[in-house]
């Protein structure tokens, strides 16, 4: 498994050296562009996207966020809510259908109604295992905190859904289908939490193999043959972002957040978007309306509310390279995800 582990590693760093060197740019967004923003809980597409999705709609775009899970199994927050040690599996219920609609009224706050959004309703903190233990219908994952092994929530797009990777990847094919995006924002499979990774990986499975679906058609600027593809960074080690353990929220909306200085540089492009006063006060009040998360780790979601937005560019010949060398794609990915993640991350 460890072998495995560090050969997949070595393949992604090989695949990050092509381009140390590179300036960073400004990231553009060009007319009428169709963004789908994948984000593994509620607050994520905000953290991650919440200003690309602001331009994308200014400029005449439009916006689908599809968010993973319903962000019910962060312990800590569920005690404090519950204001004891032990909740129980209907605390944790209740509390995953409190952040749906939070998420709800943030992303309503974020397009002033015009993106649209679909819940998912897996396992929050078990995306992971669903790359391998849990990939097949017949082994369905069973929540380590809500104790249901399918979809519980009457308002995700597919209530009663089993908790199985196939259906992950077949959900976020069905998205992909559907609005055909010209850009798509995504965790990044290197972030520090395991969820994020997993999404990411999830993604890029679903990207490459919607991409060999449609075949190799006419390209025309409407209906690119291959999206743009931003990965965002939500959790690294250390003391990134800035602000992010204070004791208390920091006002930092004037500073730009670029992304770590150890970030390994595996693109050609790491593109930032320069936002506007006015889409960082409403990137600011759409995590105003995730109250849950306000009380669990303020300072954190505030550390994100800053004057940039900075992403990573693959390209298909980064995703194909990728798959190039992953003869056992989801049990190698897996390996590499639980030993490059971080369980102890917020959700």
């Amino acid at each position: 498994m460890l072998q495995r582990s560090a050969w997949l590693l070595s393949i992604l760093f090989a695949w990050s050296a092509c381009a140390l060197a590179e300036p960073l740019a400004p990231l553009s967004i060009g007319s009428a562009e169709r963004l789908l923003v994948f984000a593994p809980h509620p607050d994520d597409e905000v953290l991650g996207a919440g200003g690309i999705a602001q331009r994308v709609l200014a400029q005449g775009g439009s916006v689908r966020i599809v968010i993973a899970t319903a962000g019910d199994g962060f312990v800590e927050a569920v005690q404090r809510e519950a204001r004891y040690a032990r909740p129980s599996v209907h605390d944790y219920l209740r509390y995953g259908a409190t952040r749906l609609t939070e998420a709800r009224h943030a992303v309503r706050m974020l397009g002033n109604g015009r993106v649209q959004l679909d819940l998912l309703g897996f396992p929050d903190g078990g995306l992971q295992p669903l790359l391998h233990a849990h990939w097949q219908r017949e082994r369905p994952e069973r929540s380590n905190t809500t104790g249901v092994s399918a979809v519980p929530y009457g308002e995700a797009e597919f209530p009663n859904r089993g908790y199985n990777g196939a259906e992950l990847a077949a959900e976020l094919a069905h998205e992909l289908r559907q609005i055909r995006p010209t850009l798509v924002a995504l965790p990044d499979p290197l972030d520090s939490h395991p969820d994020h990774s997993a999404l990411g990986l999830f993604a890029l499975m679903a990207l490459r193999d919607w991409l060999h679906e449609r075949g190799h058609g006419e390209e025309t600027p409407n209906a690119p043959r291959w999206p743009r593809l931003l990965t965002y960074l939500v959790h690294w080690p250390g003391n990134w972002p800035t602000g992010a353990n204070a004791a208390k929220p920091l006002d930092l909306r004037a500073t730009p957040l670029p992304l770590p200085a150890d970030w390994p540089r595996r693109n050609r492009q790491h593109p930032c978007l320069s936002l506007q006063p006015r889409e960082v006060e409403i990137k600011q009040a759409a995590l105003g309306q995730y109250q849950t998360q306000q009380r669990a780790m303020g300072p954190f979601l505030a550390a994100f509310v800053r004057s940039t937005e900075c992403v990573s560019v693959l390209t298909e010949r980064d995703v194909e390279f990728i798959w190039e060398g992953l003869p056992r794609r989801r049990a190698v990915l897996s390996q590499y995800v639980g030993n490059a993640a971080d369980a102890s991350a917020p959700h």
